[in-house]
């Protein structure tokens, strides 16, 4: 009786090991991802306009700032001139830019990762209308920008920026 009462305890024990070294460790038991992010293998997946290693942080953050703009564009030439870019309130990953072309003009854009786009907009400037769209990367404290401007009569230009953050 005694070898059975010894032979139960070791295979409680045995077995009561074998379960607790089964027992997987979760990697996002202590991992917070936050602005809809999710959890996977212990590393949050940010949802659309939030990067970080939380996701706490939103995209756009990088580009919001007031630029000293040098720009080249092919018929207008050279100028200089600040912009500023600011959230905008239609989404996390949209942006407003303020005296874009150094003329007083607004154009929205949407931010993914580094890079900014500039829909095709119709933008009055003054009593004109001009179409604006484009394209740009910002690294560190840089925005370079390329974009094309057209009038309602046919003729276009194109120009590059580049801002630095001021």
């Amino acid at each position: 009786m005694k070898n059975l009462s010894k032979l139960i305890l070791m295979s409680l024990t045995f077995v009561s090991i074998a379960v607790i070294s089964c027992k997987k460790d979760d990697p996002c038991e202590n991992v917070s991802c936050l602005n809809g992010g999710t959890c996977n293998n212990g590393t949050c997946s940010c949802a659309t306009g939030y990067e970080g290693s939380n996701c706490g942080t939103e995209q756009r953050a990088k580009f919001v700032a007031s630029y000293s703009v040098s720009e080249n564009c092919s018929i207008t030439g050279n100028f200089n001139y600040t912009m500023t870019i600011s959230t905008s309130a239609t989404g996390v990953t949209a942006v407003v830019i303020n005296n874009f072309y150094g003329v007083g003009a607004t154009v929205t854009g949407t931010v993914n990762g580094t890079t900014i786009t500039i829909a095709s907009q119709l933008v009055n400037v003054g009593s004109q209308a001009f179409t604006f769209s484009g394209t740009g990367q910002v690294s560190g404290n840089i925005l370079t920008l390329s974009y094309t401007i057209a009038d309602g009569s046919g003729g276009s230009e194109t120009c590059t920026s580049t801002c630095t953050k001021q």
